[in-house]
């Protein structure tokens, strides 16, 4: 069930920041006051299809294989809105080179589909195979660390550990590809502890680069436990919305024991076929190969 409404919390932060992406909080406020739901019909966007794409690819091959989940995301390329900069150069390049392998992309692409990993894996799996799937579209470090820092925090949030857990799971994750990085999160919760989360936001930044992506998300969660408000208070802040309160439901949504039945109905449709399938594709590739997620291996 955690990793169930994992799922349904990624998918819902997604669809709740998609109308405002890329507005300031400025802009929210003037346009919106402050949002406390679906300001427009609810759409998924391409962080919702990669993640369960990523899941698919998985379960299809048995193993996470960056070739194959680019391959997937490439014949796919028409289902998938949005995509960002990174994630569009990287399967130009495939298309042009079938064994292309990016060494560049610093923007989040890699972290918002990183849920899908700790969906799969046990915990002492889930680093390897984030940094795999992140190759896919994503070289920098910095990428990989951020998708690292999500993955570990998904998959103690789904083992059941408090949040504190959590975001130490979260900087453990990044730390293994950038230490640098991980600091950049300790910096990001350190300010949210001694300030608003909006003054933290205001110096640490809230856009589409995993420096200011992650650490917001992680930011977040030491303020809002609550799934509600995790994902509003991700949604109000601006910049890439639709990412960070992805990234913030998918974590949250894993601790919670259950989610805004409101919100869950929204989901019907292409978003709820997504989710079922991703969670049926999870049971058998569990069954299959003896993996429980959150759990050691």
């Amino acid at each position: 069930m955690k990793i169930l409404n994992s799922m349904y919390g990624q998918a819902i932060g997604d669809m709740l920041g998609e109308p405002v992406e890329g507005l300031n909080r400025e802009e929210i406020a003037m346009q919106h006051h402050t949002i406390i739901g679906f300001i427009s019909p609810p759409s998924i966007t391409d962080d919702t299809i990669m993640t369960h794409l990523v899941v698919r690819s998985i379960c299809e091959t048995g193993r996470t294989d960056r070739r194959h989940i680019a391959q997937t995301f490439l014949r796919n390329r028409a289902r998938i809105p949005r995509m960002g900069p990174t994630t569009a150069q990287a399967l130009f390049g495939l298309a042009e080179d079938p064994d292309f392998t990016p060494t560049t992309g610093t923007t989040d692409g890699a972290a918002m589909r990183a849920p899908a990993i700790a969906w799969l894996f046990p915990a002492d799996m889930v680093i390897p195979n984030a940094i795999e799937s992140s190759l896919a579209t994503h070289g920098a470090p910095v990428a990989i660390a951020g998708a690292c820092a999500v993955a570990c925090a998904v998959s103690k949030a789904i083992a059941g550990a408090d949040i504190g857990t959590v975001i130490r799971a979260g900087v453990h994750g990044a730390r293994e590809v950038s230490a640098d990085f991980a600091s950049l999160i300790l910096e990001a919760v350190s300010l949210a502890s001694q300030r608003s989360l909006e003054d933290a936001i205001d110096i640490t930044g809230c856009g589409i680069e995993t420096e200011e992506a992650v650490p917001a998300v992680f930011a977040i969660i030491s303020k809002h436990h609550d799934f509600r408000s995790a994902v509003l208070a991700a949604v109000n802040l601006g910049g890439d919305a639709d990412t960070i309160a992805g990234m913030a439901g998918a974590i949250i949504g894993a601790m919670s024991h259950e989610l805004p039945r409101d919100w869950i109905d929204a989901c019907r449709g292409q978003p709820e076929a997504m989710i079922l399938e991703s969670w049926r594709c999870v049971s058998r590739f569990t069954r299959s190969t003896g993996h429980r997620a959150g759990t050691s291996h």
